[in-house]
């Protein structure tokens, strides 16, 4: 039943924001609803980071409903303080960092919890243009969209905000949020989360700007500070638009014309050399050019996506008309959201040269493709000259992933074996490789010549992987592949429990062209997703050790970051043994078993056990 309750709540939330209304009351729902808080620890449990720590040793793992319940008591009687985040760097594939917030495991929940009511209040009105961290979309969904709506585009322009994470106004994220939310205790909890601060080699830094990168409630935060570059771009698109179709090239018509001209001399007077002649050669003159003036002063069109802070713009009109549309854009964020561009970053490229975005290269080719069709009874041929936009594999990307896992020599082709692989089994090998190059595939499958860019990589791959599988075997190349052979495939066989498995090594003929997704676009039923109870919160509220056995108890939840920290371990206890067959990084425990596990000292069973019938 309070499942039903918080359900309705969430969705009530959703419809008012549908119907532009301010929503009230997610501070009480937030300190009422316990299932909002399972939901929270449900989604955030399984993450790498989980047992990740901040500032202090406070992380997810000993979770328990007495933790939530001071949490949230701490909420009520308003004493939560949120800790400093602690700043790590990550590389950048630019050779330079990316600094990253890592918050503590008790303001991780919080904003797990903060982010569930945010996300039902914003999904709803944000724009169909607005594609990173919202659920159902990714930078596939925002190609496709470039690649289905940007047709016969002129100009691109690139955008980069410079430092946007960093350089996020809080009065300005405040103000947003009071247009939506009429909540002050849930706002002044949000500006908590601002001004925390972070610890940098252990020195505390103020933050009077900014959004922490990899703080659980930063993304969707972002998402409602541009939301409004969103609103304003759809505006200006509106405004920028004229004309409903480009009007009739003049060349093309009266060549058109001319054509009918002959068409009707040989319908009446019959087929001849001269008038055949004359006529292909209209013919292909007319192919050569586009029926409709791609220059029309009077066809005006703004197109627009955005993922993250990363957003592009395509123009259909001249490139003075990009060059106002890139100055308004610019005064915009700089006079509304506190923001400026980097000028070496931020660019108008014309359609043709294209433009890099979400790391593919998206540019405008040429076609003259012919159809061949029945015109009121009468064989023809349409031909199709236009400008089509084209996703690409930039120049530059297979030959550094080939360098980074070290398949061998780009410029010789010559394919080398990987050292570090030869300690892991066979099938790891194959697996790796595998993962590897099927990933970049995936990632790729858009492109229309994916599999040309990726075709010398593969041979690279896959003759790496030969030679590795040899030096593991410590035989040759031409005995792993006759081993591996089967018909046009490659696959490996291996044994599991007395049963022949098989594995297939990845080839790009494998890859179906485009990434198929169903219904990424729209807004998904999301209440079991909030909502459900996890396995693992079944095991929490069913209030039994599962070492020890004891019952109602107010168990904890044992973390690990990885099982094969446990697989590589000699000795293994019972405990772990137990982890490893269940395939779970989490162990529900009392919490005197909890505390003897992270002392070293949780005694194992099996040996209690001999000594008792002993």
């Amino acid at each position: 039943m309070q499942i039903d309750r918080l359900s309705k709540k969430l969705e009530g939330i959703s419809d008012a924001s549908k119907k532009g209304r301010r929503v009230k009351d997610l501070f009480r729902i937030m300190t009422n609803c316990r299932e909002l808080w399972l939901a929270a620890y449900a989604n955030i449990y399984s993450n790498k980071g989980a047992i990740t720590e901040g500032v202090n040793a406070n992380t997810l793992d000993g979770f328990s409903q007495e933790r939530m319940e001071r949490i949230i008591e701490k909420l009520k009687n308003r004493k939560y303080r949120f800790s400093p985040v602690r700043r790590a760097y990550i590389p950048k594939g630019n050779g330079k960092e990316r600094p990253l917030g890592v918050p503590t495991g008790d303001d991780k929940l919080v904003q797990e919890a903060a982010r569930i009511l945010l996300e039902r209040v914003y999904e709803p009105v944000f724009s169909d243009h607005s594609h990173g961290f919202r659920p159902g979309r990714s930078c596939h969904t925002a190609l496709e969209a470039i690649q289905r709506e940007w047709k016969g585009i002129k100009w691109f322009i690139e955008f980069d905000i410079k430092g946007f994470f960093d350089s996020m106004s809080h009065e300005v994220m405040v103000s947003l949020l009071e247009k939506k939310i009429d909540d002050k205790r849930f706002i002044k909890l949000i500006k908590g989360m601002l001004k925390a601060g972070y610890l940098e080699e252990w020195r505390f830094h103020q933050t009077y700007s900014g959004c922490p990168q990899g703080g659980i409630v930063s993304p969707i935060l972002s998402n409602i500070y541009l939301h409004e570059l969103d609103s304003y771009m759809d505006n200006l698109a509106e405004d920028f638009q004229s004309g409903k179709r480009r009007r009739a090239n003049p060349e093309y018509m009266m060549i058109a014309s001319r054509k009918r001209r002959v068409r009707r001399q040989i319908d009446k007077y019959g087929k001849t050399d001269e008038r055949m002649d004359k006529f292909r050669k209209l013919d292909n003159l007319q192919r050569q050019l586009p029926s409709m003036d791609h220059h029309d002063v009077g066809y005006k069109r703004l197109r627009y996506q955005r993922y993250a802070d990363d957003f592009v713009a395509g123009v259909i009109g001249t490139r003075e008309d990009a060059l106002d549309i890139m100055s308004k854009v610019k005064v915009f964020i700089q006079d509304n959201l506190g923001l400026h561009l980097a000028d070496d970053k931020t660019g108008i490229n014309p359609g043709r040269l294209g433009m890099d975005f979400l790391g593919y290269r998206i540019r405008i080719r040429r076609t003259d493709k012919t159809l061949r069709m029945r015109v009121n009874g009468i064989p023809t041929r349409k031909r199709t000259v236009a400008d089509v936009l084209r996703l690409e594999v930039p120049d530059g990307k297979a030959r550094a992933f080939c360098q980074r896992y070290g398949y061998g020599n780009w410029q010789t082709m010559k394919p080398i074996h990987r050292k570090k692989l030869l300690t892991a089994s066979e099938t790891e090998i194959i697996l790796t490789y595998n993962s590897e190059l099927r990933g970049l595939a995936n990632y790729y499958a858009l492109a229309d010549d994916f599999k040309s860019k990726l075709h010398k990589l593969e041979y690279l791959a896959h003759y790496s992987l030969c030679k590795t599988l040899a030096g593991k075997r410590k035989t040759s190349i031409g005995q792993v592949i006759s081993r591996l052979r089967e018909g046009g495939e490659f696959i490996h066989k291996y044994e599991i429990q007395g049963a022949i498995q098989t594995l297939k090594v990845f080839r790009l003929k494998h890859m179906e062209s485009g990434v198929k997704q169903h219904g990424v676009d729209s807004i998904p039923y999301i209440p079991h997703l909030t909502l459900a109870r996890s396995e693992l919160v079944q095991r929490l509220n069913a209030r039994i050790c599962e070492y020890c056995g004891v019952s109602d108890c107010a168990c904890q939840v044992h973390h690990i970051r990885k099982l094969k920290d446990l697989e590589c371990r000699p000795n293994l206890m019972l405990w772990e043994k137990r982890m490893i067959a269940m395939r779970r990084k989490t162990y529900v425990l009392c919490p005197e078993c909890h505390t003897l596990l992270h002392a070293g000292k949780l005694p194992d069973k099996r040996y209690q056990e001999k000594s008792l019938t002993g």
